[in-house]
């Protein structure tokens, strides 16, 4: 079973550890249950349910943040949440797997952390970083050639 997902953006992509961007995508989940509805984009839950879809597929697709299924309105409230969501992560530090599996459920059941006894948020909030500076076209080109930065790891970006 691949740990790797391709976060893809503007034809521009790169590997994401799939538990990070889980946690990642579970966290704007919540950034966006908490919001006021008259702040969410039309068909919200739908833009959810999609994200939601994403973590439980897991490595099987890629995250497509420019997909066709969404409006403009929705890509930028799904950039807003999960910048949000990298925020709160940060802030929030290591996570022990007893914390995660209260907090990060997935169809009522805690989300696979694939043994890990804690989540670094720092990690995961790197990830977010790396979303948005896909999507500004900011990622610094790769060292190597055929290969493609992975984020969401401990020890900072490395390629693949």
């Amino acid at each position: 079973m691949s740990k790797t997902v391709s976060v893809e953006f503007g034809g521009r992509w790169f590997w994401a550890y799939d538990v990070s961007l889980g946690i990642l995508l579970l966290e704007a989940i919540q950034v966006a249950a908490a919001m006021p509805p008259e702040r969410r984009p039309p068909r919200a839950e739908a833009v959810l349910e999609d994200l939601r879809t994403q973590i439980r597929v897991g490595a099987s697709f890629a995250l497509l943040l420019d997909t066709d299924h969404w409006n403009d309105q929705q890509r930028k409230f799904v950039r807003s949440i999960i910048a949000q969501a990298g925020r709160r992560l940060h802030e929030r530090g290591i996570i022990t797997s007893a914390e995660a599996s209260q907090r990060y459920m997935i169809d009522g059941k805690p989300y696979f952390l694939r043994g890990h006894e804690h989540i670094d948020g720092a990690v995961v909030a790197g990830l977010a970083e790396a979303i948005e500076r896909l999507i500004q076209d900011e990622l610094p080109p790769v060292p190597l050639t055929d290969r493609h930065w992975f984020f969401g790891v401990d020890g900072g970006p490395r390629t693949l």
